[in-house]
């Protein structure tokens, strides 16, 4: 009745696709490395150059043939069961009841075949357990029905589960949206131009130019190097500002593509993000998993008065690079946030007006605290590297901004059942609403120094992902924490 079922072929362009991308550069390196080390004493002859380009076709090629023509995916009664492999075979189970995460992917070449990538994920880990590449788009409802079935047979047994009320919001997403929210084109714009995108793409570039690092002679680096010095401060300038443009206008098209036809969407007891161009990724959150709600803001972003809106889960999202950490709306106007969250999220009322503010005496601290730590480096580095080390004083008032940045950003606020926390932990403002039943501990402290000034911090810490979030505030007053501190304690009777 149940046989095991091959990925569609299209499968076998997206694994040689991501195998290439992922060894291209490494096995690269090593050939030009052995090349540039023996061609010069003779070793390799002519007739090993052709020999040299096959072996790192079949190691690019190799890995993606194995996977797709070893790969075997079966859906029974009881769970679904996955095998691939040709040396060291795989063989994985996972039974419906433990599915936490089933999230659809599609690329844009999977559209006219009408197929989708399915990412099974247990509570196990933080990555999906089982990996179809590329199935039909029928096999995701198949999955969804035969989830339902195991899982009414659970209820009807009397073991209800969180796994259970999980998997029930997954296997509904057909309902019509109670609300649903999306992004116009010239938010999106907004959104890429106000990003800090840029800085990421400088940390790719250079982690790319790392890998062929050992294949330039540091004769020629240096040979550069000293031209750009001859052009001059003005050139060097000019060159500066086009590298930031460029790495701007890649982070500009990043962050399109990424959040193309951006969609959220409030369903009975969950929520549905989708979004992407070139991969369509749709993701359920289920509402008894969220722990806290974020409210995320650049300096530039805060000026504009615009916010990225996160949600904080238990267990995993279904994508490992966000896992636990889900963006509901990558920007919006804070005004229209406040606004529209109640609507999607019940129990949260988000009292941004009546937050409480730490005591003007804290301000010296944040000064103390972010700047102490400079002065020995400023003095060294300015001794050692004299008279270019004097720039490092440049870090004292940038350092100084932040901890008046860090004192204006940093305040509190709680009713009965909702507790809000604000800070900047380092350079955009956070702030984090959270139901006190989702809070798993909350954490006083002052140290002696602290308590001669009436000051302390206090934390508390949820749910994120596999591990913990913790939120806290610096440098409040005692009182406020002693109140928040037995804020959370039960009361007694």
């Amino acid at each position: 009745m149940y046989e095991d079922r091959r990925l569609h072929p299209i499968a076998l362009i997206k694994e040689l696709i991501v195998s290439v991308r992922q060894s291209i550069i490494p096995i690269a390196v090593v050939i030009f490395t052995l090349f540039r080390n023996f061609s010069g004493k003779g070793i390799l002859s002519w007739w090993m150059y052709p020999l040299l380009v096959i072996a790192l076709i079949i190691l690019l090629l190799a890995p993606a043939l194995i996977k797709y023509f070893t790969y075997r995916y079966r859906m029974d009664d009881k769970g679904i069961r996955v095998k691939y492999g040709l040396f060291f075979k795989k063989n994985i189970f996972i039974p419906y009841e433990r599915i936490q995460t089933v999230q659809q992917k599609q690329w844009f070449f999977y559209m006219p075949f009408h197929v989708v990538q399915i990412l099974i994920e247990t509570a196990g880990g933080g990555k999906a357990e089982a990996d179809l590449s590329a199935v039909p788009a029928s096999v995701a409802q198949e999955l969804k029905d035969l989830r339902a079935g195991k899982i009414a047979e659970l209820v009807e047994e009397g073991a209800p589960r969180q796994e259970a009320v999980d998997a029930i919001a997954e296997v509904k997403d057909e309902e019509k949206p109670l609300f649903t929210f999306g992004l116009e084109t010239k938010e999106l714009l907004l959104m890429a131009v106000t990003s800090g995108g840029v800085f990421g793409a400088f940390l790719i570039i250079l982690a790319f130019g790392q890998q062929f690092r050992d294949l330039i002679p540091d004769d020629f680096v240096e040979e550069q190097f000293q031209t750009l010095i001859r052009f001059g401060i003005v050139i060097l300038i000019i060159i500066a500002v086009l590298v930031i443009l460029v790495l701007w206008g890649i982070s500009i098209v990043t962050t399109l593509f990424k959040y193309f036809q951006f969609k959220l969407m409030r369903f009975e007891d969950h929520l549905v993000v989708e979004k992407g161009l070139l991969q369509r990724q749709h993701t359920s959150i289920s509402l008894e998993r969220i722990q806290s709600i974020k409210f995320i803001e650049s300096p530039l972003r805060q000026m504009l008065k615009l916010a990225t809106v996160r949600v904080v889960t238990a267990g995993s999202s279904g994508d490992e690079k966000d896992s636990g950490d889900i963006v509901i709306l990558p920007i919006v106007k804070k005004a229209k946030a406040l606004e529209v969250l109640p609507q999607i999220l019940e129990g949260y009322t988000f009292p941004m007006e009546q937050l409480e503010r730490v005591p003007k005496s804290s301000l010296r601290r944040f000064f103390f605290i972010n700047t102490f730590w400079t002065i020995p480096v400023i003095l060294i580095v300015g001794i050692l590297f004299f008279p270019w080390g004097l720039f490092s004083l440049l870090l004292l008032p940038l350092l100084g901004w932040r901890a008046i940045a860090e004192y204006r950003a940093t305040g509190f606020y709680a009713t009965d059942t909702e507790l809000v926390l604000q800070g900047r932990p380092f350079i955009a403002r956070r702030t984090d609403f959270m139901l006190k039943q989702r809070v798993q501990s909350a954490k006083r402290s002052q140290s002696i120094w602290m308590r001669k000034g009436n000051v302390a911090h206090f934390s508390v810490l949820l749910k994120s992902g596999q591990t913990h979030l913790e939120s806290s505030v610096r440098y409040m007053e005692s009182a406020d924490a002693n109140r928040l501190y037995h804020w959370y304690q039960p009361s007694k009777r």
